[in-house]
């Protein structure tokens, strides 16, 4: 089913619901905004999971079945080359089975397929030039080169491979989209009643991982985001508040969590450096029973301790928003727009009732903090993107639906 309008007030320009029933856990888009990929997943069911590509209009370009049938969970990460030449998606089929798909973009034709993974793939990123693929799974990050041989058809295969630490649990690596290194976060469990966390920058040489530098928290880091020449960092850590580490440092540059009453674990945070040289860091966290964002910049003070920059947290604004923030947050380039999303699990019995609170998209003002637009769901929302010149905006619903806003 798709529905079209115009983006007036949070109206989305379309609308596809590929799989009625399923949830859509991730989406990406492309930063001319000319291709938007989905794939869809089932919390509690099962069945078989697809991987969309959609066109600027909410046009189906290609639908690939990328699991077999009546499997669980499904597709949990996608994510699409800047050159719109690869998309890729990966998820889990069982809790000790994950998988990962890599299509041409522009046919659907699968490239490179493995369904036989150590665990669920938590994050897909891909290098600018879309030579590389980095896959986080828990205890293990993947990367995975395009080879271009002038005697060999071009294939995508696995470069390298590295293991975490085994007391460690990361949900969130990025690769620096200049393919100079990797930002990993992870989470300790095992340690109680405060959960510790790690931040690691992985350097890389020649599509291997190389030099690692490791940055341990007093809180567990539940995502981590980079600026796009990798130079900078930030993670949103377990209560709420972020850290922000600058790559040619050993240490972690701050930490900073605001005076809001009620701050709990923040699951988003969105960076960027202004073409103004700028670092804008937005996160999102739970509060209450409800959410928060905050806007803090990274400014560097006139002194400077062993030869390294002295940074210093600037708060800029707060907003509140209905529920409990989704990992949703993104910035544009310029950090003009930010997005949001919203929505919580029925939490009694352990969340086996599968209950859930509706959900809403947000975009924000980035410099003042204003609401701009709010557009609610039945049911909750995970993932929303902006492109890098803010003119395009992709959401997706636990309401089986892929949203598009043309917002410029």
């Amino acid at each position: 089913m798709m529905t079209i309008s115009n983006s007036v007030s949070g109206q989305p320009s379309w609308q596809q619901t590929p799989q009625a029933g399923l949830q859509v856990n991730s989406v990406a888009v492309s930063p001319d905004g000319q291709l938007t990929v989905g794939g869809t997943s089932s919390e509690f069911g099962s069945g078989q999971f697809n991987f969309y590509g959609y066109d600027a209009t909410g046009s189906q370009l290609w639908s690939v079945p990328v699991t077999a049938t009546n499997v669980t969970q499904g597709i949990f990460w996608v994510a699409v080359s800047d050159d719109k030449r690869f998309a890729a998606c990966g998820g889990e089929t069982s809790k000790t089975c994950g998988f990962l798909c890599i299509l041409d973009a522009s046919t659907g034709t699968i490239l490179f397929q493995d369904n036989n993974l150590p665990a669920r793939v938590n994050q897909l990123s891909f290098s600018s030039d879309g030579s590389l693929l980095l896959a986080d799974f828990q205890h293990e990050l993947r990367l995975y080169h395009y080879a271009t041989g002038s005697t060999v058809a071009p294939v995508w295969s696995l470069s390298d491979s590295l293991a975490l630490s085994a007391d460690f649990s990361s949900y969130s690596a990025v690769l620096a989209p200049n393919g100079s290194r990797i930002w990993v976060g992870a989470i300790n469990y095992n340690v109680k009643p405060v959960y510790t966390g790690l931040v690691q920058q992985i350097v890389l040489d020649n599509g291997k991982f190389g030099a690692v530098t490791g940055y341990q928290q007093a809180q567990g880091v539940m995502r981590v985001v980079t600026t796009t020449d990798g130079a900078y960092a930030a993670a949103s850590l377990h209560d709420g508040s972020c850290a922000f580490f600058q790559a040619v440092q050993p240490s972690t540059a701050f930490v900073y969590k605001p005076d809001l009453t009620g701050l709990n674990i923040a699951y988003a945070i969105a960076i960027t450096q202004t073409p103004t040289q700028q670092l804008v860091i937005v996160v999102g966290a739970n509060q209450g029973e409800g959410g928060v964002l905050y806007r803090v910049d990274a400014e560097q003070t006139a002194s400077e301790i062993a030869n390294f920059p002295v940074w210093g947290p600037v708060l800029r604004w707060s907003q509140p928003v209905q529920y409990a923030v989704n990992p949703g947050v993104t910035l544009d380039l310029a950090a003009t727009l930010v997005s949001a999303t919203d929505g919580k699990p029925d939490e009694t019995n352990g969340g086996s009732n599968q209950k859930e609170s509706p959900g809403n998209f947000y975009l924000f003002d980035a410099c003042s903090g204003q609401q701009l637009w709010q557009y609610g769901t039945k049911l909750m929302n995970w993932p929303m993107t902006l492109t890098p010149d803010g003119s395009t905006a992709v959401g997706g619903s636990d309401d089986g639906s892929i949203y598009y806003w043309k917002l410029s």
